[in-house]
C-alpha cells in the first residue's frame, strides 16, 4: 500500500512540473539589428485566450513577447531583458511597432523596440528585431 501511494505521489508530481524541452524542442531565433542573439533559444509558448505568450525560461537575460491570435492576428507587445545585449520593448499603439505572421504554431515578430544597449546603457536607441518562433 505504501509503494502504491509513494508511486501515485511522485507521478501526480511528475505530471505538474513543466520541465524544459528536451534537445529539439520549442526554440526561437532572435536577432536584434540584424545580429544574431546565438543561435536558437529554448523558449515555453502558452496560450491564455486569444493570446499566445512566447518567453524565455530565463528572466533575467530573456525575452516575453504576446501574440493576439483573435479576429485578426497582431503583435501586442515584446520585452527584452538584457537578451543579446538590448533591453528593451514594443508595446502595440504606444511604445516602437510590430507585425507579425503565423502559420499553424508558427509564429515571426518583427519590428522595432525602444531600448538601450547593454554596453552603453544612457544612450537610448530603437532597435530592429525579429523573432522566429514555431509553439
Amino acid at each position: 500500500m505504501v509503494a502504491v501511494a509513494g508511486s501515485a505521489l511522485v507521478l501526480g508530481v511528475a505530471g505538474c512540473s513543466t520541465p524544459e524541452p528536451a534537445l529539439g524542442g520549442t526554440t526561437a531565433t532572435v536577432s536584434i539589428d540584424g545580429k544574431d542573439t546565438g543561435g536558437a533559444h529554448v523558449v515555453r509558448c502558452h496560450q491564455s485566450g486569444w493570446s499566445w505568450f512566447i518567453e524565455t525560461p530565463d528572466e533575467e537575460n530573456g525575452f516575453v513577447a504576446v501574440v493576439s491570435t483573435g479576429e485578426k492576428v497582431t503583435a501586442e507587445s515584446v520585452n527584452f531583458r538584457g537578451f543579446g545585449g538590448f533591453t528593451g520593448s514594443f508595446w502595440a499603439d504606444n511604445i516602437g511597432d510590430a507585425e507579425v505572421s503565423s502559420d499553424g504554431g508558427s509564429f515571426t515578430i518583427s519590428g522595432t523596440a525602444d531600448g538601450a544597449f547593454d554596453d552603453t546603457p544612457s544612450e537610448a536607441v530603437s532597435a530592429k528585431f525579429r523573432i522566429e518562433a514555431d509553439c
